[in-house]
């Protein structure tokens, strides 16, 4: 008999340093050849939660949603999702342990001890202190090459996750075992893959808690002009104004950066700030102009950020603004355009990325020249994704793209990102080799880990997936910038030709 006891899809969202946010799924999703009603409100949102192995000291209660996924004509059956749980709790101390466990009725709430019956779940704060580890991937999807990465994940014990978007893929299959085919037109995605992935993820993400942006595979476009349906409603982030979730908007025209960026922060030890490539607003109106709000609240999240408390800066993005691999090369050079000023006047330390299905780090950039006022540039989609690895780079290529004499023609540029902004180095649009920026590439699957030592020195370490869960193939120490005053201003040799 269920009582209310059967939870799924387990995870834990980084909210603040003395809160987390936990969601789960309850009821069963459901998948009809007409639009199914989306499942019924009738469970409790509670969380019971204590600092010890079945000592609960709190019950928390929290909201619950649930959406319906139906391309109408364009899909062969339409999608209800499980009813969606969203706790927050707060008031907890880093560093600490807790235990808690999900869904338990409003009647069993108020007691101290729970007995068997619910899943009991685990997780630990992290320390407001140094060192901290922080495990980063990208793309992961829902592979054997996916299952090996989180394996070495889980094996390397982190205090967060950091995931670059690109979550699942569900917008890539027709059917359990089946890819949409080329001729098939229009949007479409198979669901219950937001299902599988949360499954898949669940021993990490129940213990571990999440920060994460949102990729292009989080879009999924609905006929009604509604986006990012599935993401907003699985895993809000939090948002300005408000202490816990109370409701999940899609992604639409008159609300276009929905769940799309927002901050968070570890006093003593870092910020990471989650932006989006993908708005319908930046389409509009143009990345980096006084009507991109995303860059309004950017710049006024950079200048309200204490680095003497706060020393550690982290953009967490999925598109890369540095890339020499031949896939989606350039795509985003409308964003950096817009809004590398910025982040390095604010001297931003280290720029984590996917959407490139391989591994490259590069030394400090900016505007295509190694200059120590920019960040250091970190592509990590390569956690195991169904589309398989990039491998070609864009320098070494026998024949390179038509895009690279003809790059205003525009082919490039995905329909995600319409906006066309060129530039060239050393009077080509594509590299003719490899750049001195780029320190380090590799077209293999693997996982990153970024140990935060003090407030100046870091140790970032790349490890792929062949050869176990400690084969690291890339190394590296990085040391705090110069600050932002000096860095304020672009550099005299960086006069690059460039243009929207």
């Amino acid at each position: 008999m269920d009582q209310g006891w059967s939870s799924w899809l387990v995870h834990l969202t980084y909210w603040s340093s003395t809160s987390v946010l936990v969601s789960w799924a309850t009821c069963d999703a459901t998948v009809a050849d007409s639009a199914p009603p989306p499942p019924t409100v009738n469970q409790n949102s509670v969380v019971l939660v204590g600092p010890a192995p079945r000592r609960h000291t709190q019950a928390v209660v929290g909201v619950a949603t649930s959406y319906v996924h139906d391309y109408g004509k364009l899909s062969q059956a339409s999608y209800a999702s499980p009813l969606l749980h969203h706790v927050l709790l707060s008031g907890l101390t880093p560093g600490a342990t807790y235990y808690y466990t999900l869904g338990v009725p409003v009647s069993l709430a108020a007691g101290a001890a729970v007995g068997p019956g619910p899943k009991e779940y685990s997780f630990k704060m992290p320390r407001a202190s140094f060192p901290l580890r922080i495990g980063v991937m990208s793309d992961p999807g829902q592979t054997y090459n996916t299952s090996e990465m989180l394996q070495h994940l889980i094996a390397s014990q982190p205090s967060l996750v950091m995931l670059g978007g690109d979550f699942t893929y569900a917008d890539t299959w027709l059917k359990p075992d089946e890819h949409i085919p080329e001729e098939v037109q229009g949007p479409y995605s198979y669901q219950p893959k937001w299902d599988t992935w949360g499954r898949l993820f669940e021993p990490l993400l129940s213990r571990v808690p999440l920060i994460h942006t949102n990729g292009n595979h989080e879009i999924e476009a609905l006929p009604d002009g509604r986006r990012n349906v599935a993401y907003n409603s699985r895993f809000p982030v939090p948002g300005v104004g408000r202490a816990a979730p109370v409701s999940f908007e899609p992604v639409t025209s008159s609300s276009p950066y929905s769940n799309l960026y927002h901050a968070v922060e570890l006093p003593g030890v870092l910020k990471v700030i989650s932006l989006t490539s993908y708005s319908p607003d930046q389409e509009k109106k143009g990345f980096g102009s006084s009507r991109d709000e995303q860059y309004k609240w950017l710049q006024q999240e950079l200048e309200n950020t204490d680095r003497s408390v706060t020393p550690w800066l982290i953009l967490l993005v999925h598109a890369p603004w540095y890339s020499t691999y031949a896939s989606h090369f350039k795509e985003n050079d409308c964003m950096r355009e817009g809004y590398e000023p910025l982040v390095t006047q604010y001297d931003v330390d280290i720029m984590l990325v996917g959407h490139v299905h391989a591994y490259e780090r590069t030394k400090p950039v900016r505007n295509y020249y190694m200059d120590t006022c920019g960040p250091v540039h970190i592509t990590i989609g390569d956690g195991g994704n169904s589309e398989g690895m990039n491998k070609e780079f864009i320098d070494t290529m026998k024949r390179q793209p038509d895009f690279c004499d003809h790059p205003e023609d525009g082919k490039q540029f995905p329909r995600d990102q319409p906006e066309r902004c060129l530039s060239w180095q050393k009077g080509h649009y594509c590299f003719k080799e490899q750049p001195d920026w780029s320190a380090y590439r590799e077209p293999s699957f693997g996982h990153g880990t970024l140990d935060l030592l003090n407030k100046t020195h870091a140790t970032w370490s790349w490890t792929k997936n062949q050869g176990g869960a400690f084969n690291v193939a890339d190394l590296v120490t990085i040391v705090r910038g110069s600050g932002g005053k000096a860095c304020s201003a672009p550099p005299a040799a960086a006069a690059a030709a460039s243009g929207r």
